[in-house]
């Protein structure tokens, strides 16, 4: 009598616990997800939890959703929560072989089956989790680095790859090929549209705007979305027509901006499919910057620096300005970093055009790290164009002193903001040089810039800065200051 009276509680409150798991409200899901963990029958618990996590909206953060109790419920077992941390612990350095295991078990347990491919994008995202998780303690022997089993910190550990494997294949789910195929039709036609109008003109921007628009955080489709309309973008790029071509590489420059890069292999190849043969300075100018955002993304295995240097005598500014900034980005611990540093330090004694010299400086000022085998070079140059009458040449000298300590450093920062109009580039190069571990204010120096930016604040400069082309942004330069005005108040 009483295991039939206990076998019927445990059915109303699977019941009850199935329901929640399907509320609308992710609050209550979650609840319910931590109830079914704890209380629940386990393999009941595994296989509903494991189909909720399959059902949870896509979010930027999949915490405090039903994520959360399907973790709890994975460490209930020993047996399972060593099989998923062994799935962890054995494939740091192969996502695609994690994602297989990770999948193969959650469909074991009751989820959804295993995808029988692992595009590209998948691997990429995981493989930025998987490095996030060596940083939480993560290893090859798994988390025995971080004290006994059973201690929160060893939980946490677990419970973040958990979420984050969750996450990952669920924001990478494939559209259904009606779908993807709807998707295609709208954006050729979007495409086809913007063909109309000149290339860099509002009405074309306008037309492509709904290629390149940030994902929608509440949708887990838009991701895929997105990369189908990439995917429509680099066959445009790949055209045989020069206007249609022309028309693919502006969308791309513009879609590559977004935060989350899809496709990153394709792309590539399709930039130097491109890069192979004469393009002109426009479409130039647009691949080059977005080599430079793939390599913010995730840093490309081989970047292409030559491509750059042979880009710093191109006879368009534009493109000698961008080749000059992507290689301060590029360059660094490459075999070619030091005739780097001697092509750039020409650029800046010697082009015709600022905007190229003020880009090498700038690429310079990053360049400089002391092992740096041309580092007294760089050091010498700064030195000579410390007093350029140009901002922006002159804003990447004071970064250099601050970040290496020069004698004049903050004499010359301080001078620099008395000006009541201090150029923005001034803001951005202590901006960068705060960012360096190294970087400390001394104590006679901290109030009398305080006292500075304040005043920027109070007598409206970001306002001052408001120019057509809408750069810089006045909302990034009014939280700069704010950021900046909060470091150097704050004496920790």
């Amino acid at each position: 009598m009483f295991k039939k009276r206990r076998e019927r509680r445990q059915a109303e409150l699977h019941e009850e616990l199935a329901g929640a798991l399907r509320d609308p409200d992710v609050a209550v899901r979650a609840k319910a997800a931590v109830d079914a963990a704890e209380r629940a029958d386990l393999k009941w618990a595994l296989r509903e939890l494991a189909a909720a996590v399959a059902r949870e909206p896509w979010a930027d953060d999949f915490h405090e959703t039903v994520v959360d109790g399907f973790a709890v419920a994975l460490r209930r077992d020993t047996a399972i929560r060593e099989r998923t941390a062994r799935i962890v612990a054995e494939h740091l350095d192969d996502p695609e072989g994690f994602v297989r295991a990770w999948t193969g078990l959650v469909a074991e347990l009751g989820g959804p089956p295993a995808p029988s491919e692992i595009g590209a994008d998948l691997c990429d995202d995981m493989r930025e989790r998987l490095r996030y998780l060596r940083g939480e303690g993560w290893t090859a022997e798994g988390l025995d680095r971080l004290g006994r089993p059973g201690t929160f910190i060893r939980e946490l550990a677990f419970d973040i790859a958990v979420l984050l494997a969750s996450l990952v294949v669920r924001r990478n789910e494939p559209l259904s090929a009606e779908e993807a195929e709807r998707v295609r039709g709208e954006t050729r036609a979007v495409l086809d549209s913007a063909l109309a109008w000149p290339p860099d003109s509002e009405e074309r921007l306008v037309r492509i705007a709904p290629l390149v628009d940030e994902p929608d955080t509440e949708s887990w489709t838009d991701r895929a979305r997105h990369g189908v309309q990439v995917d429509e973008t680099l066959a445009l790029c790949m055209s045989a027509d020069d206007d249609r071509v022309v028309l693919g590489v502006e969308t791309l420059h513009h879609q590559i901006m977004r935060d989350d890069v899809l496709r990153r292999g394709r792309t590539r190849e399709v930039l130097d499919r491109l890069l192979a043969r004469e393009q002109p300075p426009f479409v130039l100018f647009q691949l080059l910057g977005c080599y430079i955002q793939l390599h913010l993304v995730a840093r490309l295995p081989d970047p292409p620096v030559d491509l750059f240097l042979a880009r710093l005598r191109d006879a368009d500014a534009d493109v000698r300005s961008c080749a000059a900034s992507g290689l301060g980005l590029l360059a660094p611990r490459t075999p070619a970093e030091t005739r780097v540093v001697a092509a750039l330090v020409e650029r800046l004694d010697h082009d015709s055009d600022v905007g190229v010299r003020g880009a090498a400086a700038g690429s310079l000022a990053g360049l400089a790290r002391p092992e740096l085998p041309a580092a007294r070079t760089v050091a010498d140059a700064m030195a000579r164009h410390a007093g350029s009458p140009e901002p922006g040449i002159r804003a990447a000298t004071l970064q250099y002193a601050l970040e290496h300590g020069a004698p004049d450093a903050y004499d010359r920062l301080l001078t620099e903001f008395d000006a009541p109009d201090v150029h923005w580039e001034f803001l951005k190069a202590l901006q960068l040089a705060a960012m360096d571990v190294r970087f400390s204010l001394p104590e006679d120096v901290r109030p009398r810039l305080a006292e500075r930016l304040e005043r920027l604040a109070a007598t409206g400069w970001v306002d001052r800065w408001e120019n057509p082309e809408g750069h810089p942004d006045l909302d990034d330069l009014d939280e700069a200051l704010e950021e900046l005005l909060e470091r150097v108040r704050d004496r920790s």
